[in-house]
């Protein structure tokens, strides 16, 4: 489809526009000159609603909230909000004194330390879980490689990692759960038989890799196609299947 001819919804002057939106093939409602007029019209259109620079002195100045409060209950982004003060030259507060630069779910923590207590807590836990706390003598966590549920986890490339999977006792428990899950993906039901998923199975550690006593263990590994591990480390596993930390073993085993 061609362009046409369409007045600009600003101030009337004629261009010669696209009439749908060549990604969503959507029909265009309004069109514009350049993105001046359309500023003009987006700040015609907020004000109507009722959001004009009196009403944000009212708000910021008067009731003295904050940009990212006013966003949340409007529905808008904090930092818009910072933009319209600053477009009608409204005297600012320092950052530091609000939470205009936060995120709309107002989350305040940023700037704070935790307590020594909570410190502790997030120590012990940490050891539980088989990794060693921060320190100035202890390796870093990402030293080598990364972690096997971080993003950028490219299968697992870090020495103690090959040390692990070329031993003996792995290629025995590898062996058991192989038997054990009769060659078929406890997530889906995928048979490793069928032309189209061989080679696409791996062992997945239901405790991480990071607890040292359950790496070999049979009982903490479980067999998953390609697709079904690939779900069971992203963000849409939020009921956390074939994934447990260490306390919940320990009251699998000591009830």
């Amino acid at each position: 489809m061609p362009k046409q001819k369409f007045d600009c919804s600003w101030c009337g002057k004629e261009v010669m526009r696209w009439p749908t939106n060549s990604v969503t093939k959507k029909p265009i409602k309004h069109f514009f000159c350049d993105t001046s007029c359309k500023g003009k019209w987006q700040i015609a259109q907020r004000e109507a609603l009722g959001f004009t620079k009196e009403w944000l002195i009212d708000q910021y100045i008067t009731h003295g909230k904050d940009a990212n409060q006013i966003g949340r209950e409007i529905g808008r982004d904090g930092k818009s909000v910072w933009n319209w003060l600053a477009m009608y030259e409204i005297p600012r507060r320092a950052r530091g004194h609000d939470t205009s630069h936060l995120p709309k779910d107002g989350r305040t923590f940023r700037g704070k330390n935790h307590s020594d207590e909570t410190r502790k807590k997030l120590s012990e836990q940490a050891k539980i879980d088989g990794r060693v706390p921060w320190g100035k003598n202890n390796p870093h966590p990402l030293k080598g490689g990364n972690p096997e549920n971080h993003p950028c986890f490219k299968g697992g490339l870090t020495p103690e990692r090959q040390a692990v999977y070329s031993s003996r006792e792995w290629i025995e428990a590898v062996k058991l759960v192989w038997a054990r899950d009769n060659a078929i993906c406890q997530r889906c039901g995928k048979h490793h038989n069928e032309e189209s998923n061989r080679g696409k199975f791996h062992i997945h550690h239901i405790v991480s890799f990071q607890v040292r006593e359950l790496r070999t263990d049979p009982g903490n590994l479980v067999l998953l196609c390609k697709k079904c591990h690939k779900f069971v480390h992203s963000k849409e596993n939020i009921d956390k299947q074939f994934i447990k930390d260490r306390s919940d073993v320990n009251k699998t085993r000591n009830p």
